[in-house]
């Protein structure tokens, strides 16, 4: 039995951790930002697939308690397998962070973490920046006198699922317009408006979870060239994920005022292979004003932290208006805009979230 912790954004933990527990994985640990648990070591590859709302995967190399000195860490470290750890000739990446510690200072942990690391291996640790070289990342935490030494076993953030060729302005992260989806309890029979679409992440995330495709098929991870993973284990997960998707049709509809725009969504789609759930077209956000409308609306509209040029107050205002005429919509918007709920009687239930560092809320409907 092994040991990870998953991070991922605040206010998602509840989220990361039914991730976890639906793959039949043992807890340990939620705090914020970081859900911990123990498995068998194809933990790895599964969870790097399907957690939809994580930031990184780690794997526990080990674990110390009571370490109060810099004699005491470095010994701790020096004394960890890093030859079965570290493939020769890849960059290292050492990062450290210290939280009610005695040993506080980040940038000296960091750099005795190198040292001991170094000292451990045979061959000269590359520790320079080489982008023609594999990297391993490191990172040390230290967390109430307890050093936890973890191995990045990801690479780059999970937000990052690899379909989206480039992005329009404050483009919403992959994993919070997952939990955008599941907060809003879309059922996924039911009609889905994106009326702000952008690069269409909202459209596609719920495609996504309609049809049970693992979050992160499309990209690659840093585990898979290490030596000491088993082999295969990738493969055969990919392999079983593919056998659980779903087929059908949904009525996801994704609109924005601009045809490039469109045109970016549509081919993010496509990459994503759902573009024959979603329906994209050049409209308005106001043309809906002036029809009926029922099912789901969920979206990301402009509110000025970015994108300045916009009406923000008229917005949202129009928006507030589409929900308060029409009883049978329901869902959400995503803004940090703080007038949104006095525009009209409509009653939502608020959730704080993060998206690139900016606090926002989801202000999602509540039903009579």
């Amino acid at each position: 039995m092994y040991s990870f912790l998953l991070t991922c954004p605040l206010w998602l933990e509840a989220l990361a951790k039914k991730d976890i527990e639906k793959q039949g994985y043992k807890l340990r640990e939620v705090q914020d930002k970081a859900v911990y648990f123990n498995w068998e070591i194809d933990a790895i590859a599964r969870i790097n697939l399907w957690s939809r709302f994580g930031n990184i995967v780690y794997f526990i190399a080990w674990e110390y308690q009571n370490i109060t000195d810099f004699d005491s860490y470095f010994d701790a470290i020096s004394q960890i397998d890093w030859l079965k750890y570290i493939p020769r000739d890849y960059e290292i990446l050492v990062k450290a962070t210290s939280i009610k510690s005695e040993l506080g200072v980040s940038s000296s942990l960091q750099w005795l973490a190198k040292k001991a690391i170094v000292k451990s291996l045979v061959w000269d640790a590359l520790l320079r920046e080489n982008p023609t070289l594999w990297k391993i990342e490191i990172r040390i935490l230290m967390e109430n006198n307890t050093l936890r030494v973890l191995l990045n076993t990801s690479g780059e953030w999970l937000h990052k699922r690899g379909y989206r060729e480039m992005t329009w302005d404050a483009p919403l992260k992959e994993n919070i317009a997952a939990a955008l989806v599941i907060l809003s309890g879309w059922k996924f029979r039911e009609p889905l408006y994106d009326i702000f679409c952008g690069s269409g992440t909202i459209g596609i995330e719920a495609a996504m979870i309609a049809r049970n495709i693992a979050p992160w098929l499309k990209r690659k991870f840093a585990c898979e060239t290490w030596s000491w993973i088993p082999q295969g284990i990738f493969e055969s997960e990919k392999k079983r994920a593919k056998e659980k998707e779903f087929s059908g049709e949904y009525k996801i509809y994704s609109t924005d005022i601009r045809k490039d725009i469109i045109e970016l969504a549509r081919r993010n789609a496509k990459f994503a292979g759902v573009d024959d759930c979603i329906t994209f077209w050049v409209q308005d956000y106001t043309t809906y004003l002036r029809r009926e409308i029922s099912g789901w609306l969920i979206s990301n509209p402009p509110y000025g932290l970015r994108l300045e040029e916009a009406n923000v107050p008229r917005i949202h205002q129009d928006i507030a208006k589409l929900f308060e005429q029409n009883q049978n919509l329901q869902g959400g918007i995503i803004t940090a805009h703080s007038e949104f709920e006095s525009y009209s009687q409509v009653k939502y239930k608020r959730r704080k979230l993060y998206n690139w560092g900016e606090q926002v809320y989801f202000y999602k409907k509540e039903q009579k």
